[in-house]
């Protein structure tokens, strides 16, 4: 499969609320998605995220990467189920993660299309419904309560609540609220997106010693590395880095240095699914479960990260709520990849990622 043609296209991808956490609050978002173009008559699809908080990429950074740096070193090139050219292309330029991720994201869809196969069994998976979480933004502990009871009565049965902005007082009196509104039935993952200190993550996590909680993710700064060791070490509730964590390099520090208990991968943050699988391979060697998370992304790096998860038997957790923020009026199956159940994602036997709309 040779390379001819590579065309990027900003698509709005409105929110039919707000989304706020520690570090941003969000109702749209420009997402940039690259057309691959091959010698077969293979289109493969890929997206990138704009999230600047976290990755440094911006819409125009993300368009200007792929249409000025790797799209000249990619057209011509003959693409192999190895990927071995994604190697060479990170190389062109430092960071830049989600560009990249779009590019190996289209550059898997397109394998899976030659193979005529859905994604995720083209990566040797089986699972096609996954369950995930509802994340409860950040707001009054009232809206948040009243957020939390409704979603779970649209039926999810785990719920991610953001926190990190509030006093160590209202921060802990959120969650039992929640708690008890809830009846103690429903477990809660806690992300305070690095907005506490070590010595407030343990006092706070401490206070929760008889919630269901089945983690805090990022407690601490992204990089304080000793931060996260010191919280995993003195409390009970499992500690998940995420903005610590961008490759493999990363990965392996994190485990080596017992700075967590679980990773969450993103492909926007892994630079797409070839290093996400790195990370989950060494993640099994070290008997470490994952969880797959998502930025506020669009349809096509969404239906990415569902297939790479279904084909992840360490991927315990899954963090795959943005469709049931899209606003999705006019859109069909074909748009978007994937068919929403209740709390779940369900995956189609679509070749590819399953979007074939252009």
């Amino acid at each position: 499969m040779k390379i001819t043609k590579i065309k990027t296209h900003t698509i709005p991808i409105q929110l039919s609320s707000t989304f706020k956490t520690a570090l941003r609050e969000v109702n749209h978002v420009n997402i940039v998605r690259v057309y691959i173009h091959f010698d077969n008559g293979i289109v493969g699809i890929g997206e990138a995220a704009p999230t600047h908080v976290i990755t440094g990429d911006t819409e125009v950074s993300i368009t200007s990467a792929i249409n000025d740096i790797f799209a000249p070193f990619l057209i011509g090139r003959e693409l192999d189920e190895e990927l071995t050219i994604l190697d060479e292309m990170k190389a062109l330029l430092i960071h830049n993660s989600s560009p990249k991720a779009a590019i190996d994201i289209a550059f898997h869809d397109a394998l899976a299309k030659a193979n005529s196969t859905p994604l995720y069994k083209f990566l040797g998976g089986r699972k096609v419904v996954l369950e995930t979480d509802y994340t409860i933004s950040i707001g009054a502990p009232e809206k948040m309560v009243d957020d939390a009871k409704t979603k779970v009565a649209e039926g999810f049965r785990s719920l991610k609540v953001k926190l990190g902005l509030d006093p160590v007082e209202v921060e802990v009196a959120k969650i039992r609220q929640m708690n008890d509104a809830l009846g103690g039935k429903i477990p809660f993952r806690i992300d305070a997106n690095q907005g506490w200190t070590p010595e407030v993550a343990i006092q706070i996590l401490n206070e929760w010693s008889d919630i269901p909680i089945d983690f805090v993710e990022q407690p601490v700064k992204s990089w304080d590395f000793a931060g996260m060791a010191k919280v995993t070490a003195n409390t009970n509730i499992p500690v998940m880095a995420d903005e610590s964590l961008f490759g493999i390099h990363d990965a392996k520090r994190l485990l080596d240095e017992k700075c967590c208990d679980l990773l969450n991968i993103k492909l926007m943050k892994s630079a797409g699914i070839k290093e996400a699988r790195a990370i989950h391979a060494l993640a099994n060697e070290y008997n470490v479960d994952c969880m797959i998370g998502t930025m506020i992304e669009g349809y096509a790096s969404l239906s990415a990260a569902a297939h790479f998860a279904a084909a992840s038997e360490r991927v315990k957790f899954y963090d795959l709520d943005v469709p049931f923020m899209w606003n999705l009026q006019g859109k069909d199956i074909t748009d978007i990849g994937i068919e929403i159940g209740q709390g779940q994602v369900l995956l189609t036997e679509e070749s590819g990622i399953g979007i074939s709309a252009y």
